[in-house]
């Protein structure tokens, strides 16, 4: 079970470009997403911030890929993203792939002004765990794909800090 977390990987940076509208999301909601009109809406099957506890929903100013797998038959793929706000708070962690984004809400903090202590215990965990659910697979699912819209693929440059 491939999993990847060097960007120059090229598995990595396959799978990070087919989920690249995570960044765009945040954009999009926050009225930054320039050539596009201010009418057109985030598609709720793509909106992950719908997920998040709505006091915090509009806190958040980055997304970053941080692991990518691949399953062993070669067909199921997701991402793992960080999405960050000031100072990393508030943090939340999203498993995303062909059927969307899932809040993985044991990764994530909301709570304001969480302690040092509390967040590196919760990254730490996440840091160890997360890879091996997916490499056991617990990750993976089927369905039917949900559609991007193009504007919404025309995603930011993903430098080192996600959106910007």
């Amino acid at each position: 079970m491939p999993i990847f977390t060097e960007p120059e990987e090229p598995e990595f940076a396959r799978i990070e470009a087919r989920d690249a509208w995570i960044p765009t999301i945040l954009l999009a909601e926050y009225g930054e997403l320039e050539g596009v009109p201010p009418d057109i809406e985030v598609p709720e099957s793509l909106n992950f911030l719908l997920q998040v506890p709505i006091e915090r929903r509009y806190d958040f100013e980055e997304a970053e890929c941080g692991l990518a797998y691949v399953a062993d038959d070669g067909i199921y793929a997701c991402s793992i993203w960080d999405v960050t706000g000031e100072d990393d708070d508030p943090w939340a962690v999203f498993v995303v792939d062909e059927f969307g984004a899932r809040l993985l809400a044991e990764y994530s903090m909301f709570e304001e002004e969480t302690s040092e202590e509390a967040r590196d215990a919760v990254l730490l965990r996440a840091s160890t765990e997360i890879p091996a659910r997916a490499a056991r697979g617990e990750f993976t699912r089927t369905g039917t794909p949900v559609e991007i819209p193009a504007w919404l693929r025309v995603a930011p440059e993903l430098g080192e800090g996600g959106a910007e």
